[in-house]
């Protein structure tokens, strides 16, 4: 009797079909997003060691390489608030639009307005997941004291 009453007033939020669908896309985009950069990152400093090295400027190349260490921090930190908001945590949305912008923000520094198109994308994954709420259950008692009136 008591697994039933605990499954009447379970409070945990659900996830819409929306935020369902928002969410997947983001997470598999800055999923892809996070593996290329561990790829870059890892062969970029292997080539700039192995060029440099022969040459004697091993500080070369230094300022790429703290862009690409900032953005993978930024990446891993997106999915990590996406795998959160799939956990249904309050913090999760409130993380991903923070560093979305940020990441945004940051890529434009470095790169400039050229590609407009992955702009485009990011701002237009923040402003659809920004606003989707995360609906909760109904407790009975509220029902029921509607009920009664």
């Amino acid at each position: 009797m008591e697994q039933r009453d605990g499954k009447i007033f379970d409070l945990k939020p659900e996830l819409t079909t929306a935020m369902k669908l928002a969410a997947s896309f983001a997470i598999t985009y800055y999923g892809l997003l996070l593996i290329y950069e561990v790829f870059t990152l890892v062969y970029s400093r292997y080539f700039i060691d192995s060029y440099y090295f022969n040459q004697g400027q091993t500080d070369e190349g230094t300022k790429e390489l703290w862009t690409q260490i900032i953005q993978l921090v930024l990446s891993t930190i997106l999915v990590f608030s996406l795998i959160q908001v799939f956990r249904k945590k309050i913090h999760g949305k409130a993380l991903f639009v923070g560093f979305s912008i940020l990441l945004i923000t940051f890529q434009f520094y470095t790169t400039g307005f050229v590609p407009w198109m992955k702009y485009a994308l990011e701002v237009l994954l923040v402003l659809i997941i920004a606003p989707i709420r995360v609906k909760k259950k109904i407790k009975l008692k509220q029902v029921l004291s509607k009920e009664e009136k």
